[in-house]
């Protein structure tokens, strides 16, 4: 049996179960993964964590501009109290108020605020490299999930097929113990096999079911509402993977995963947060201004005449300006702890990086090494299938001649059973492979972007 008659024969039996696969009308895996994407409360809440970690990016180069502050006070003074005006003391009641600008600035920390800007901007990009990289890993739990339920399909469909045949056999029997050319012996065989085929249909349409709600819990799918999967696309088989090497396959996949770009990401953050820790040993430069000025009822002219408020503020009016330098001389080892810590966690992540390398080569390795054996398996089992469909259709005729018995025929139709479930399997699990190659080497889960 060639791959094009096995496709046919896949397609076949997944289009046997009704009501559970819809055709072009049902939900594609592509839909399915972006169903997911938009409904799943983790990759929702890494998605408002990614904002946060934009919004102290944001924030950190925010940081680097100069303050700027207005304030104003509004008294009413009772009793003894000090004339703003005169500076004596005063027991008249009166109005005061004051108004101040102020505005400060660092010229330099050390470089702190400049390095504290390089680690969030790197967190930023981390966090949304690890948002994608949950976004693969509920993909391929979607996938997986997925090409079960084409599994349980064709299982079921294998199984309804096989329901048939020993019911029609039974069928058969009946007239032929009735006309006397099989035992009695022969039709209890065949009800048995009959029992034993209508148990394994109602397994089968069982599991088809939990498939079904194992897909819906990952796409986070209604429970209640039904989910009818198309079987209609086409599939991978690409023959060019036969060339495909796994020093290419790791470099491709370095390039378009997000795990690596994370890793390193989080290096680089941890990088700049040494270089944080140690800008806190470096004395401080601000530079700070401010502006004041006061009205009050008791400002009073030479002929005792409250000032206008515009006067007074002119007359009262101060400036301020001041360069502050700050040496930290002991800071009871703060400094010192926290930079030795973030050396710590520097060194733990560039173990992570090193790390995140060896794991996406191991996964290129055994993904590679998987859709071979996937593929070695598939071959082996369309030729089994073949062998067992001749032999299944000589034992046929041989028991319509009485040449075999009920039993042996029974074997023959379970192997053929056995090798139609296994063509199937393997033939998906190729498609599941060639599927997570195609991921590797461009990063993309769905095949509509």
């Amino acid at each position: 049996m060639t791959r094009n008659l096995f496709l046919v024969f896949l397609f076949s039996m997944l289009a046997l179960i009704p009501g559970v696969v819809a055709g072009q009308s049902g939900w594609t895996l592509d839909r399915c993964i972006r169903y997911a994407w938009e409904n799943n409360i983790t990759v929702r809440n890494e998605s408002l964590e990614v904002g946060i970690r934009k919004a102290d990016y944001r924030q950190a180069r925010n940081n680097l501009l100069p303050n700027l502050n207005f304030n104003a006070a509004l008294d009413e003074n009772f009793g003894r109290s000090i004339d703003p005006s005169t500076n004596t003391f005063i027991a008249t009641q009166y109005f005061n108020s004051g108004f101040s600008l102020s505005s400060s600035m660092d010229l330099f920390a050390g470089f702190m605020k400049q390095n504290t800007l390089g680690m969030q901007k790197f967190n930023y990009l981390a966090e949304k490299s690890r948002l994608q990289q949950m976004k693969n890993e509920l993909a391929i739990a979607v996938i997986e999930s997925y090409f079960n339920v084409l599994l349980q399909n064709g299982l079921a469909a294998i199984a309804e097929e096989n329901y048939q045949l020993s019911h029609d056999q039974l069928q058969g029997m009946i007239r032929f113990v009735e006309v006397g050319r099989k035992p009695g012996a022969d039709l209890l065989e065949t009800e048995a096999n009959v029992a034993a085929d209508s148990s394994l249909l109602v397994q089968s349409r069982h599991l088809l079911k939990q498939a079904v709600l194992s897909l819906k819990a990952n796409m986070n799918f209604p429970v209640a509402d039904t989910l009818s999967i198309d079987t209609t696309g086409s599939p991978l088989f690409s023959v060019h993977l036969d060339t495909l090497t796994l020093n290419n396959l790791y470099l491709t996949a370095s390039e378009t995963l997000p795990d690596l770009e994370l890793s390193r990401r989080r290096m680089l953050a941890a990088r700049k947060a040494v270089q944080v820790s140690k800008g806190s040993f470096s004395p401080g430069l601000s530079l700070y201004g401010s502006w004041g000025s006061q009205y009050s009822e008791t400002g009073r002219d030479a002929f005792d005449r409250r000032l206008p408020f515009s006067d007074q503020i002119s007359n009262n009016s101060s400036e301020f300006v001041s360069l502050n330098l700050s040496i930290p001389l002991f800071t009871r080892f703060s400094n010192v702890t926290a930079l030795g810590k973030s050396k710590l966690q520097y060194e733990q992540a560039k173990n992570q990086y090193e790390e995140a390398g060896y794991k996406l080569k191991m996964v290129a390795e055994q993904s590679l090494e998987d859709w071979r054996a996937a593929l070695a398996d598939y071959r082996s089992s369309l030729h089994r299938l073949s062998k067992s469909y001749s032999a299944y259709q000589a034992a046929e005729k041989k028991l319509e001649k009485g040449l075999i018995s009920v039993i042996e025929f029974d074997i023959q139709k379970n192997k053929w059973s056995t090798a139609k479930s296994e063509s199937l399997r393997t033939g998906l699990q190729v498609m599941l492979r060639e599927r997570h190659l195609r991921f590797l080497m461009t990063g993309s889960l769905i095949n509509d972007l």
